[in-house]
């Protein structure tokens, strides 16, 4: 044997050992519907809506893709089986007007990079918008909005020397362009927001993760906006030694009408109940005394398990 063809038999071994010990830590179960190679490690930035019926997720997984799925309960999900539903795609939030439209926002990496709008009134054939033009361009990361009429709010995750940082904006629809507005940080040490606009109050109730460059470990604070400012409350869910960072909130059946999801480390996410409405949910964040109830099941959704 040749040196140059030992050097290739060498590569090739190590090529097929790589693979074979990234099958092996994402499962190969031929039960389960995907593995790694059909796109997915990673189960992180879920962003859920209740129809009526139905819950829905939409699902940030590995090889910059999302994915979306389905469930009765608003915790266990079955995949859509062609997933990813969208490819090059990070960070992605959903979005819901008073018409019951339902939008997308993910961040596009490739070509012009920036976040882009997308309709998922189909869940699983998104319809790019906004002329097919980012509405927020930049090196941004995680963005939540909510819709106030035809006004559009952002909060706006950023970076800078290892901190991160919110950052606020508005933009009014059809013609979405989030950098004509864009404020000085609103919110330090701070990132990964979930946003909802609560009627009875006219403010927005905003969840983030926090204190990471304070502690060392991400954990979920809130803040309310009354139009005028960005006030932080004094809510604080965390877990010792654990990465909570990925907020969101959802509304569902009488049962547990407020569903908070959180995830963690990128690896699980876990489900807390309020029982009250939204507006109640408000109040209490608004003075720090919450009392969330955790699923018995916690996490209730990993990279192997959750799925239905």
């Amino acid at each position: 044997m040749t040196p140059s063809n030992r050097v290739r038999q060498m590569t090739e071994i190590i090529g097929l050992l790589i693979v074979i010990i990234i099958l092996v830590a994402c499962g190969t179960d031929e039960n389960r519907e995907w593995t790694y190679v059909q796109w997915e490690c990673l189960i992180a930035e879920q962003t859920d809506y209740f129809d009526g019926t139905e819950y829905h997720r939409f699902y940030r997984g590995s090889l910059d893709a999302v994915g979306y799925a389905r469930g009765q309960n608003g915790v266990a999900f079955t995949k859509y089986a062609g997933n990813p539903i969208l490819q090059d795609a990070v960070y992605p939030i959903l979005v819901i007007d008073d018409k019951e439209n339902r939008y997308l926002i993910v961040q596009h990496r490739k070509g012009v990079s920036g976040h882009y709008l997308y309709s998922v009134n189909d869940p699983t054939r998104p319809v790019i918008l906004n002329g097919g033009k980012p509405i927020l361009r930049g090196d941004f990361c995680n963005v939540a909005v909510s819709i106030v009429g035809d006004r559009w709010h952002m909060l706006i995750e950023g970076k800078a020397d290892e901190t991160f940082h919110l950052r606020y904006s508005w933009s009014d629809w059809p013609d979405l362009d989030f950098n004509r507005n864009l404020s000085e940080i609103v919110i330090q040490d701070a990132g990964n927001p979930a946003m909802t606009y609560i009627p009875e109050r006219n403010a927005i109730l905003a969840l983030y993760g926090a204190d990471y460059r304070a502690t060392g470990v991400w954990r979920i604070r809130a803040a309310v906006f009354d139009f005028t400012r960005w006030r932080v409350t004094d809510f604080i869910l965390s877990r010792p030694g654990v990465h909570l960072a990925d907020p969101d909130l959802v509304c569902g059946v009488e049962s547990s009408p407020v569903i908070v999801t959180i995830g963690a480390a990128q690896e699980t996410v876990d489900t807390y109940y309020y029982r009250g409405t939204k507006a109640q949910f408000f109040d209490d964040v608004s003075v720090g005394a919450v009392e969330l109830v955790p699923d018995r099941n916690n996490p209730t959704m990993t990279i192997h398990a959750g799925w239905q």
